[in-house]
């Protein structure tokens, strides 16, 4: 039989296609295909809702591709099972993309887990009645068989399929209603009128008798989704990928793999916008030297660019003769200041927030407008800082103010009027199984950017009372030993009632303990660092200024805080050598604060000309590498005088 310039084999087959086009179906495989290589290129988070997301374009396709199968059948081959099996496929196929459809949703607007399972189990009863009715079909002989006389029959309308969409339907519009405050207004209102207008086609289509767009209404709600829900698209300015689909790269991205990054950040405020033709010049200057690399955009001012460097010699040569030449005289121009640093990928980068840790380790102490490329000692460098970073974390987690990896060393302080050592500074080390003795230099800084300071201040309180308390009993003779209290610690909400809970656990006196305090940078600090010194004079604990000296000195605060003793940084010390005014400025200082009751302290004396000067600058104590460098606590003994 000839219809549409078609010639079907079986005539009794022409029912089957009346009213179809392959050409729909066909059109949707392309689509679908074209949706899982964008998904594939655009770095989509792996996430469980995501991946349900992939799976059901991807039964779409197999949908399209099953009914198309079923359509070439009937004109070509008189074979009843294989058209069973591809109408139920199809079928099936679609049941199965709207039951996922329905588990993403609840994914996406995060049901309780009690509504949850009522939905689950409502989807999965819809979806296995609806399966077994289409398979059951020829077997019980109704909505699609061939009768006894050899022509087929079938109900467009009332069949498994239609019933099952319009339940799963109803499932779908019953969340989106009563769940409508967990979805923002506009998505809510593009996925309704996107079901409505699906059901709408479904209806009218089987009305018809027509099939052509059956599948294809089903790609319309993941349309949606995608661009307003995962879209991740490029940036038209710069050609770059955002934050979400760098993190994902990043996940993506193995160990040992050949990736070598250049990552360029401006140093400009929140508010930076990027010039147009800045944008272009950023496209046009990677796309030129570097065809296969990706660029990221993960944050205001922060470019990324990801680079293959399996097939490139001497990819950081490459790079930073780039970024000399080409870079530099195009970016001149702008006068925006940038800092750039070029490294390969790590095994600890395995996200955006590792990846700009990493950056801003070596960025931290670089001068704007210049650049760096990595090398071993760097990434080993980093490697340490972050054993020392995981350390500290675990000796705050571990609380005990006991902790062997805390060593306390001390610096004895020469006392100029008795010619005796009196006094002395705890000081504070690590010692870890890894690295062995690591100095404050370099975790200090990180127990205070990331608050593990407190945990290590209150270890060393703990054991210098407790070497306080053995000096007393063996007789020994001094008159304190000082800790170190850093700013970041001393708003901590009950740290007066800690230091006064583990001295007097210790059984020493206040007495006995100076704490040494840096002078505050703003009125907040000040007014903490006032209310602690009024509290530990009330306790008798003695109060030291650190480091008076190193840039920046309001005096009137200082003045107004009523300190013990002031410590002048060695700092001052050294410009004497170089500036013969300095000493007057160092003498006009001292006579100040010793006029004003104040005693003062020198640091840094490693010299008898050093000793000198800060003699006849009215030192009351001396502490240096002249009389003692840094001893292990249990050594300090060696210092003091024995009662007799």
């Amino acid at each position: 039989m000839l219809t549409n310039n078609i010639i079907v084999r079986n005539p009794s087959n022409y029912v089957l296609i009346r009213g179809y086009s392959p050409v729909a179906d066909m059109m949707l495989i392309v689509l679908c295909g074209i949706l899982l290589l964008i998904l594939r290129e655009i770095f989509i988070k792996k996430s469980k809702s995501f991946i349900i997301f992939k799976v059901s374009i991807a039964l779409l396709c197999a949908a399209a591709l099953s009914n198309t199968c079923f359509y070439y059948t009937a004109v070509n081959f008189n074979n009843d099972l294989l058209l069973h099996i591809f109408k139920a496929f199809y079928h099936i196929t679609l049941m199965l993309v709207s039951s996922l459809y329905i588990t993403y949703m609840m994914m996406l607007i995060k049901l309780p887990k009690k509504e949850t399972r009522i939905i689950t189990s409502a989807s999965y009863a819809i979806l296995i009645i609806g399966c077994t009715a289409e398979i059951m079909c020829p077997i019980l002989r109704y909505s699609f068989y061939r009768s006894e006389d050899g022509e087929w029959v079938r109900n467009m309308i009332v069949n498994p399929f239609n019933v099952s969409y319009i339940l799963f339907m109803i499932v779908l519009l019953v969340i989106m209603l009563r769940y409508r405050r967990r979805i923002p207004e506009k998505l809510l209102k593009v996925l309704l009128v996107t079901e409505f207008i699906c059901v709408a086609i479904v209806v009218t289509a089987s009305c018809y008798g027509h099939t052509s767009f059956t599948a294809t209404t089903a790609l319309l709600p993941i349309l949606d989704i995608l661009y307003m829900v995962h879209a991740n698209v490029y940036s038209l300015k710069t050609g770059a990928l955002n934050a979400s689909s760098f993190d994902e790269y990043l996940s993506q991205t193995t160990a040992g793999s050949k990736i070598y990054y250049m990552c360029l950040k401006f140093d400009t405020d929140i508010e930076f916008t990027m010039p147009d033709e800045l944008g272009k010049l950023f496209y046009s200057f990677w796309r030129k030297h570097f065809k296969k690399a990706l660029l990221f955009n993960p944050a205001t001012g922060f470019f990324v660019l990801a680079v293959d460097s399996t097939n490139i010699d001497n990819v950081a040569q490459l790079g930073l003769d780039l970024v000399s030449t080409d870079f530099r005289k195009h970016f001149n121009n702008y006068r925006i200041p940038y800092r750039i640093v070029l490294f390969e990928h790590l095994d600890f980068c395995t996200n955006l927030r590792q990846f700009y840790d990493v950056f801003s380790y070596f960025t931290d102490s670089m001068p704007v407008n210049s650049y760096m490329a990595c090398d071993e000692p760097d990434y080993r460098a980093y490697r340490n800082m972050m054993y020392v970073k995981s350390q500290l974390r675990d000796i705050y987690l571990n609380g005990s103010l006991d902790d062997e990896r805390v060593i306390v060393y001390c610096q004895p302080v020469h006392n100029v009027a008795t010619g005796r050592f009196d006094t002395a500074e705890s000081l504070m080390r690590l010692s870890l199984p890894d690295t062995g003795m690591v100095y404050p230099d370099v975790f200090i800084p990180l127990a205070e950017k990331y608050g593990y300071i407190h945990k290590l201040s209150m270890i060393i309180l703990n054991k210098t009372c407790r070497e306080i308390h053995r000096l007393n009993d063996e007789g020994y003779l001094f008159s304190r030993i000082s800790v170190n209290l850093s700013i970041h610690e001393l708003a901590e909400e009950h740290f007066i009632d800690e230091f006064k809970d583990i001295v007097r656990r210790n059984n020493v006196s206040f007495e006995s303990i100076a704490v040494e305090l840096t002078e505050s940078r703003n009125d907040t600090e000040y007014e903490i660092v006032a209310e602690l010194v009024r509290q530990f004079r009330q306790l008798g604990v003695c109060t030291y200024l650190d480091d008076f000296g190193t840039g920046y000195s309001n005096f009137d605060r200082i003045l107004s805080l009523k300190l013990d003793v002031v410590k002048f940084d060695r700092s001052l010390l050294l410009m004497t050598d170089n500036d013969s005014n300095s000493e007057f400025i160092l003498d006009y200082f001292s006579s100040a604060f010793e006029k004003l009751g104040y005693r003062i302290l020198y640091e840094g004396v490693e010299t008898d000309a050093q000793e000198a000067i800060c003699i006849a600058g009215h030192a009351d104590y001396l502490q240096g590498y002249k009389f003692s460098k840094p001893v292990p606590i249990e050594d300090l003994s060696k210092f003091f005088t024995k009662n007799s």
